[in-house]
């Protein structure tokens, strides 16, 4: 079974549950921006969680070359004939993702098939891209409930001494924009900017989650795909819990932050 892709339009790559375990090589664990939304539409095709799909983060036309059972995270399972066309646009989400029964098939490399743009593991998916369809064993799971509406809890710190006293407050009491010029890197906020002390900034590891505040006063959220150090002071970590709600805010959504 085959999908053939007929236009790719924004940021479409093959992403799974990633590859930790690397950092100390100067590797990102990678994968999934949105690994909840990952889990529904493998879910949906009876896939294991964490098998290869498509992340897409813009639009995406595929064809099915034979009969395939494709499903999205926003999508019912269903048999895409062969000859047959289906789209899938990330909207309502930042992603969207699209899974094929038996997972995608492509390159197992450093144990992920996820693509890793900022380490050159793997490519985008372009026009004339075909994907074949693997052999992921048949499961069935519930699918989870994703509510994306509360605050976004944070851990305060660890970089205090590096801020104004009040930026901590401006930081959860203040709504904020996901800019545009986000990417699986970091998502970069629009908003009343975070006042720094201007202590010398010094570099130290990084975890997706961590809040960033370059000179700008404007927050980067590390994310996947994130340097495995960094040099802007850091105000606080995203709960773990509440990663996947947070970078499933769709560009231009607005976003707050509460203490956790």
């Amino acid at each position: 079974m085959s999908l053939v892709v007929i236009r790719a339009v924004g940021l479409v790559t093959i992403q799974d549950d990633g590859r930790p375990g690397h950092m100390h090589e100067g590797l990102a664990p990678g994968g999934a921006l949105v690994p909840d939304l990952l889990i529904a539409a493998n879910r949906r095709v009876q896939n294991p969680g964490d098998a290869a799909a498509i992340e897409v983060m813009g639009a995406v036309t595929v064809r099915a070359d034979s009969d395939v059972v494709v499903a999205t995270d926003g999508m019912s399972a269903r048999e895409l004939r062969a000859g047959e066309e289906l789209t899938v646009v990330s909207d309502h989400h930042r992603v969207s993702y699209l899974a094929i029964r038996g997972g995608v098939d492509a390159p197992m490399m450093l144990g992920s098939r996820s693509v890793q743009l900022s380490a050159g593991l793997g490519q985008m998916l372009r026009s004339g891209a075909r994907l074949q369809a693997g052999g992921a064993p048949a499961v069935v799971s519930p699918l989870g409930r994703f509510a994306d509406d509360a605050p976004i809890r944070v851990i305060a710190g660890p970089d205090f001494e590096a801020f104004t006293p009040d930026a901590l407050l401006g930081l959860t009491s203040a709504t904020w924009s996901v800019s545009s010029s986000s990417n699986r890197v970091g998502t970069r906020l629009e908003g009343p900017p975070l006042q720094r002390t201007g202590r010398p900034e010094t570099t130290r590891p990084m975890v997706r989650g961590a809040i960033e505040v370059p000179g700008d006063g404007q927050p980067i959220v590390l994310g996947p795909e994130h340097p495995v150090t960094g040099g802007y002071p850091v105000i606080g970590v995203i709960a773990h819990a509440d990663l996947a709600r947070f970078f499933a805010r769709a560009i231009g959504r607005t976003v707050r932050f509460s203490m956790g």
